[in-house]
């Protein structure tokens, strides 16, 4: 964090109103965030969506009492989950989304937290704030659990049908935010495939591989990685598109909520389980906290010019003060810079690097 940015703080937009529970539940992470130090004394969080309702949310949540440091937003419309995003660029310009997506534009804030409409945020947020020269389309990266510690998963959602180049940026942004949000100071970095071996993969995997070898010692590539390998040790950074990233990451949700309500059924059905599963409790609180949304709250939409960071629609309170905690430390590390450096790098190697045959 430079000395200035320290200085003057941080500005956050809080889309209030797209999430599945609602503002409340929005400006309850607002207070928390505060609470626990997560917005620093220097910073401001702007609530974007109905003023009036969200004033009388501040009051209850005694965030009043910071007239500095709350500021407020209104918007008259609200995307709903179901809203195509054609939709909310053309009919719900003045939607909470829509609204703080320009004032990140525009400079008015330094960050902007979400829990909207996955496609309209990204189509809005391409469109509003624009991609990093040398970009053409934003990647979501998620921190995901493993055995031990975290690893970043990038595309799981914005761009299902990335090209070479694609896949290439989302390498270089994705190893920026393993260093920032994971404190891994050399990720390694794998390309998700169906086999080790070279060639496997079609024509796009194997014209990503030959960009990330070209890529030599600018990024700590460690080949291709097969789906049994993610949870494991064998790299930081997990490489795809949108489309296989999204149905791995609803995969493992639903996977984590079958053996949740399986093991849940078993102990209540079989009274010779209920002893085994009083023992086994403390391990399967520990193992439901290392995997519930929240404690890792939001992804970047990485490759646009400002930062949005997209939380889950279903998050509580904690999901969306993770969501600003990782937003803040983003900017701390002067991600964006980096980020637009890094991907001229790439684009140079791309322009270097011929097709092999």
């Amino acid at each position: 964090m430079s000395e200035a940015a320290a200085t003057k703080g941080y500005r956050i937009a809080l889309d209030c109103m797209g999430g599945d529970l609602g503002p409340s539940e929005a400006v309850a992470a607002a207070a928390l965030a505060f609470k626990e130090g997560v917005i620093g004394p220097a910073d401001s969080l702007i609530l974007v969506g109905h003023e009036d309702n969200l004033r009388l949310l501040a009051r209850e949540h005694r965030l009043l009492n910071k007239p500095d440091r709350v500021l407020y937003r209104h918007a008259a419309s609200v995307v709903s989950m179901d809203d195509a995003a054609m939709t909310v660029l053309k009919s719900k310009r003045d939607s909470s989304m829509v609204k703080a997506l320009e004032m990140l534009k525009a400079g008015e804030a330094d960050v902007v937290i979400s829990t909207g409409n996955t496609k309209a945020l990204v189509a809005a947020g391409t469109i509003k704030v624009r991609p990093m020269e040398g970009a053409e389309r934003p990647a979501l990266a998620a921190i995901m659990p493993r055995r031990e510690g975290h690893f970043i998963m990038l595309d799981v959602g914005a761009n299902p049908e990335a090209k070479p180049e694609h896949l290439l940026h989302n390498a270089v942004l994705g190893a920026i935010y393993a260093q920032c949000s994971l404190g891994i100071a050399h990720p390694r970095v794998g390309l998700l495939t169906v086999g080790t071996e070279e060639g496997k993969g079609g024509a796009r995997i194997n014209r990503t591989h030959q960009l990330l070898k070209a890529m030599g010692e600018r990024i700590n590539y460690v080949g291709p990685v097969e789906g049994y390998d993610v949870f494991g040790d064998a790299c930081d950074v997990v490489v795809t598109d949108g489309f296989t990233g999204n149905v791995l990451v609803k995969t493992i949700e639903g996977l984590v909520y079958m053996v949740r309500d399986l093991v849940g059924s078993k102990v209540k059905r079989n009274p010779v389980y209920i002893a085994s599963g009083v023992a086994m409790f403390p391990l399967l609180r520990d193992l439901k906290g290392k995997l519930k949304p929240e404690r890792y709250g939001g992804a970047p939409l990485l490759g646009l010019s400002g930062l949005v960071m997209k939380a889950h629609g279903s998050s509580n309170r904690q999901g969306i003060c993770s969501a600003i905690r990782l937003g803040l430390e983003a900017l701390g590390h002067d991600a964006g810079r980096r980020m637009q450096e890094a991907l001229a790098t790439a684009n140079q190697v791309v322009a270097a690097t011929p097709e092999e045959a």
